[in-house]
């Protein structure tokens, strides 16, 4: 009974993204707990060598260059995911740019392209496919947000900002949702590394001595939290953001 409330099978998931970052590895990880996947991105060879992966694995799978900071088109592939698979049961909303400057140095055009990148094409994806879940009376939304959506850093400002307004967004949503029977929830990731590296090698690195577990995270390490998530086996879990960061929040 408990694995069968793990799997996916039957469930279409969008991961939204920019191209870059964790979206393509999580969705691998849906689509091997039985859900279609749609990658919505900026074109590029990564989202479709991702959704052709995704199909080895006998699972359905559609690519759409999207640009998410977008309104109309979020829109328009919000509307072609629905017509080509007929419903949405799960959003994971992974953008990452990376910012860092000192506040007094940051322009008005970077202030604006990190809040687009990182929170609006959160908002965007999050309401366009909230309407469909909401006329369902079933969802999932999965934000992905680094340790920085919690803690402070300096010279990294703009980016905190962001990542806090995201976490913000999930728990007032969660709120504001939970009638409607969708589970708003984060996964908060720590220092990650797509390299391998011994763990010889990576205990000389003074950022690794700081985390409890002496290494850095792997893509893997976030795949059981969002399978987790979107599953019915998250039903009584709302409004939370479960970190995988190898125990560094525990320091403050």
């Amino acid at each position: 009974m408990i694995l069968r409330e793990f799997s996916l099978e039957g469930k279409l998931a969008i991961v939204a993204g920019n191209g870059r970052g964790w979206g393509n590895y999580l969705a691998i990880a849906l689509a091997e707990a039985g859900a279609d996947i749609v990658i919505a991105a900026p074109g590029g060879k990564g989202i479709e060598e991702t959704a052709k992966k995704v199909r080895k694995m006998g699972r359905r799978a559609l690519a759409i260059s999207t640009d998410i900071a977008k309104s109309s088109e979020v829109e328009e592939m919000v509307e072609r995911a629905i017509s080509e698979f007929g419903k949405i049961d799960i959003l994971v909303n992974s953008p990452d740019l990376e910012f860092a400057r000192p506040f007094l140095e940051v322009s008005d055009e970077e202030w604006d392209q990190v809040m687009n990148i990182n929170l609006r094409s959160v908002f965007l994806c999050t309401r366009a496919v909230g309407k469909h879940m909401l006329e369902r009376k079933t969802g999932r939304v999965i934000n992905v947000v680094p340790g920085l959506a919690v803690r402070g850093l300096s010279n990294c400002t703009a980016y905190c900002a962001a990542k806090g307004g995201v976490l913000q967004l999930t728990k007032a949503l969660s709120q504001e949702w939970a009638r409607g029977n969708i589970r708003v929830n984060a996964i908060g990731h720590g220092w990650f590394s797509e390299e391998e590296r011994s763990e010889e090698e990576q205990l000389k690195d003074p950022l690794v001595r700081y985390i409890p577990l002496r290494r850095l995270g792997r893509p893997r390490d976030l795949s059981g939290l969002v399978v987790l998530l979107a599953s019915d086996a998250c039903d009584y879990i709302n409004g939370q953001v479960l970190f995988a960061d190898g125990g560094v929040l525990a320091h403050v």
